[in-house]
């Protein structure tokens, strides 16, 4: 997932990430659904924007399923907000290694 920060909130943000709340939130998150957090990336030495990506490893689909009634989810989302700058956009993507990747092929003529 990523998503901007508020500029004003840089440092209570990087205080949070860094705290045993985070770790709390996300040992929960990884009991309840098996996804388990990676870390929170974001620019260095001020190159590039006030972004920030989060990284998990999901053991299976099934796990994003488990997402959808995840109280731990909800909790990290509650407390993550308060220094999100809602103005601008945030996405999610789900990557998977070139080596597990099918190409798509058109299909035969017959």
């Amino acid at each position: 997932m990523s998503y901007y920060i508020l500029q004003e909130e840089a440092a209570e943000f990087l205080e949070f990430m860094k705290s045993d709340r985070v770790k709390e939130l996300n040992a929960e998150l990884e009991k309840e659904t098996g996804i388990k957090y990676v870390d929170t990336y974001m620019p260095a030495l001020g190159f590039g924007e006030y972004d920030c990506e989060d990284w998990f490893v999901a053991p299976d689909w099934a796990a994003f399923d488990k997402l959808r009634t995840s109280k731990a989810f909800g909790k990290i989302n509650v407390e993550v907000s308060q220094f999100l700058d809602e103005r601008r956009p945030w996405g999610s993507r789900t990557l998977r290694s070139v080596q597990d990747v099918q190409p798509f092929k058109p299909p035969e003529e017959e």
